[in-house]
């Protein structure tokens, strides 16, 4: 077929992040089974597991009428395992309870800065603050985490984004809560 033309449209970002972003959510957290040994030497630290629970809350500058009030505030609890230096791929479960009851997920990566108390984070949001799940933020963080032993903590963060659907605000929130190492 001679000048047959393929068709071709806009770029449609928000299609393309709803196919990409869970496979590579599944791709982080597939990493720490090939990064690390079956067996840890005995007598060792933790392995590498994270668990958490905090509880925060702030707002939402800007946010359109589906998103009213502006107020957040949420219960997360999450899962990370550090591949390598410092590197933990997470995934969170939030229950919010302002404005209304939602639920939320957010795979993102962790970096416990090594050598130091302070950890870096980026994450999506996506939840059903509208009524069905639809992605939110992508949640870029930092904070502070006061080991107590080698395996419990505190910790402290803040967080705060861009907004990746209409009519959403830019989140800004802060959570404190404790963590387990394994």
């Amino acid at each position: 077929m001679e000048g047959a033309a393929i068709p071709s449209g806009p770029l449609n970002l928000r299609l393309m992040a709803r196919q990409i972003l869970p496979l590579a959510a599944a791709a982080l957290l597939a990493l720490p089974g090939v990064a690390r040994p079956a067996d840890p030497p005995s007598g060792s630290g933790p392995v590498g597991l994270v668990v958490s629970a905090d509880i925060g809350g702030g707002g939402q500058l800007g946010a359109g009428s589906a998103y009213s009030p502006p107020s957040v505030f949420e219960l997360e609890v999450g899962v990370a395992y550090e591949v390598f230096f410092g590197l933990a791929p997470q995934l969170s479960m939030v229950l919010g309870m302002s404005p209304g009851t939602s639920f939320a997920i957010r795979p993102g990566l962790e970096w416990f800065i090594p050598e130091t108390p302070f950890f870096l984070r980026a994450a999506f949001d996506a939840s059903t603050q509208v009524g069905y799940l639809e992605w939110r933020w992508l949640l870029l963080g930092a904070g502070f985490a006061l080991r107590i032993t080698d395996v419990l903590g505190f910790m402290v963060e803040g967080d705060s984004g861009f907004p990746l659907a209409r009519g959403v605000g830019v989140p800004l929130l802060v959570r404190a809560g404790a963590f387990a190492r394994f």
